[in-house]
């Protein structure tokens, strides 16, 4: 039985970027696209119904807008953080996957996303902690209610991997399209609970809550 209600965190990957090579960009600040603009302001219009008690946000400017647009229209809390940040590929960011590809150690690390960390950058280990400490934080300062996060797709692969106790090497087999939604729920005498995956942004998200028995939306 349900002793309390819950903290539930709305987890999402940034809508599409300025990228017609297909870089990877790590933590250079890229632009949303016209249409990852467009699609970002559709979210926010519809999360902005809901009960949101904080909103958290990598600092870089693809993850901030959404972040940043939600915090006007709810009038919530926002912290913009560089934890949120996405992995940093050191060496290897701003480069094409073709470029990339003629790298015998990137080719490893397709295998092995776990024991290989690009030149100059950090390991999986090392972006799952900073995404963790920011989740400790969120679970200290709201036990309950709801806190919308806007991250990236590595950090956010990472964070699921080590929070449900996915080896890190299965991290490229954890999907987050662009504008990813992901629920999780945390009750003080439980496990985590992993309610939506790589779920479409536009979801009715308020059936969520309801079911999790949280207080429906903001009059």
């Amino acid at each position: 039985m349900k002793s309390s209600k819950p903290l539930l965190v709305l987890l999402f990957r940034h809508e599409e970027t300025v990228n017609p090579e297909g870089r990877l960009y790590g933590q250079e600040d890229v632009p949303l696209s016209e249409k990852g603009r467009r699609r970002t302001e559709k979210l926010v219009e519809r999360l902005a119904s809901l009960s949101v008690c904080a909103v958290y946000g990598s600092d870089l400017s693809r993850s901030a807008y959404g972040a940043q647009r939600l915090a006007e229209l709810t009038g919530a809390p926002l912290r913009l953080t560089p934890a949120l940040r996405e992995i940093d590929f050191g060496a290897w960011t701003g480069r094409t996957l073709t470029e990339l590809l003629q790298i015998p150690e990137f080719r490893r690390r397709l295998s092995h996303p776990e024991a290989l960390a690009p030149p100059g950058g950090e390991t999986l280990e090392q972006l799952a902690h900073r995404a963790l400490g920011v989740l400790s934080e969120i679970r200290r300062d709201f036990p309950s209610g709801l806190v919308v996060v806007f991250g990236h797709g590595g950090l956010n692969r990472a964070l699921l991997c080590r929070l449900f106790e996915i080896p890190l090497q299965r991290f490229f087999s954890l999907e987050q399209r662009p504008g990813a939604a992901n629920l999780l729920v945390f009750y003080p005498e439980t496990p985590p609970l992993l309610a939506l995956f790589n779920a479409p942004p536009n979801l009715d998200f308020s059936s969520y809550l309801d079911y999790y028995e949280m207080e429906g939306r903001n009059p």
